[in-house]
């Protein structure tokens, strides 16, 4: 999520009060995993440190914490038997205060993720007002966001997002506890927003309970957001398409080079047509997703599409495209659709359907 994004989150926070209001529910907790950290094996107040941790998950040995993205940056240590997350930030204050981070859940060679399980966070004390606050894409498999009632922290839930923010500093109010619970992952990310010093901690075994917590389920777009005529106007303008109750802009395939991130001239084609429509509609704002096959390693995979949606949202910019209108996630091998998947024989056709790069209309409301 790019920081810009956040704040223009936060900026319209008040009119979202007014036409779309929180989803609570009430929800029993998953079966998620207790798991406690036991001891730093390498990388010990660095950005990127490998943690020996126990669990009931038999093939889970090791959790690697990275800072993966800036502008700001940050250091994990062990607290207890968690893992704290220490920001190194130059900047004070939200958006600019971001540094997004990384856990991926190992197995016993320390590289290969473990089968996707339930995992819990509780992160304790995070202040405010514009100190520090927590994000997550719902698209992430996240089940739910808790909180507890009362509680000092904001929650603001924009598909695709979901952002809890300090309001008041621990001591002036109740709890600013924040529970994040994601289902069928190994590898979980989160925009972390802390001033310099600020930290936080990722307590995985309940240490710190919430009382009478008040649960969040990620708002997702659905048909209600069209009317009749509206999807007349979509299918007539040949420019979208409607998937999944999401709305695409109707692109051929984007091509890359083999393990390459760079804009082919033929990609190029392609981009100029999201770019026109983009131009057409100057309040449209963007979510693309970058897409491989099952073919090499997950975490390559991973790595690889983020490298590519990076790339594919700075040829936006460099066109003049704003940054707050634009922003870029990879996928890696997460979402295939079809059957695929490793050890999968396919033909390169059917490969090639998952090498995918979709442009999802975020307010899809302006496309008028």
């Amino acid at each position: 999520m790019h920081s810009k994004k956040i704040l223009k989150i936060m900026l319209n926070f008040f009119l979202i009060l007014l036409i779309c209001p929180f989803n609570f529910i009430n929800l029993s907790a998953q079966n998620h995993q207790l798991i406690k950290v036991i001891a730093v094996v390498s990388g010990n107040e660095t950005n990127n440190a490998l943690f020996l941790v126990e669990s009931d998950i038999p093939t889970l040995h090791f959790i690697r914490a990275q800072r993966i993205d800036g502008p700001q940056n940050g250091i994990f240590t062990q607290n207890s038997d968690n893992i704290r997350y220490t920001a190194i930030s130059s900047v004070s204050g939200i958006p600019g205060n971001l540094s997004k981070i990384r856990f991926t859940f190992l197995q016993k060679d320390k590289r290969t993720p473990v089968e996707p399980n339930t995992f819990r966070f509780i992160i304790n004390d995070i202040d405010g007002p514009n100190n520090e606050a927590l994000a997550t894409n719902c698209n992430a498999n996240l089940s739910f966001l808790g909180t507890a009632n009362p509680s000092n922290l904001l929650v603001i839930n924009l598909p695709p997002t979901i952002l809890s923010i300090g309001q008041v500093e621990e001591n002036d109010g109740p709890t600013s506890r924040v529970m994040f619970e994601f289902n069928n992952v190994s590898v979980i990310e989160m925009d972390n927003f802390a001033n310099d010093g600020y930290l936080k901690d990722f307590d995985m075994n309940d240490d710190y309970p919430i009382s009478k917590p008040i649960f969040v389920k990620c708002k997702s777009y659905t048909s209600s957001i069209y009317t009749e005529n509206d999807s007349i106007v979509v299918n007539k303008s040949n420019e979208f398409k409607k998937e999944n109750e999401l709305l695409k802009i109707k692109t051929n395939p984007i091509f890359f080079d083999l393990n390459k991130a760079e804009i082919r001239k033929d990609a190029v084609v392609e981009l100029e047509k999201v770019f026109e429509i983009m131009e057409k509609f100057p309040k449209l704002i963007i979510e693309l997703g970058s897409h491989t096959d099952s073919r090499d390693n997950d975490n390559y995979n991973l790595k690889l599409s983020e490298s590519r949606a990076k790339a594919t949202v700075n040829w936006f910019v460099s066109k003049g495209i704003g940054a707050t209108r634009i922003s870029g996630k990879g996928f890696g091998e997460t979402q295939l659709v079809n059957k695929c998947a490793n050890g999968v024989k396919c033909s390169e056709d059917q490969h090639q359907v998952n090498r995918r790069t979709e442009f999802v209309i975020l307010n899809p409301e302006v496309i008028k």
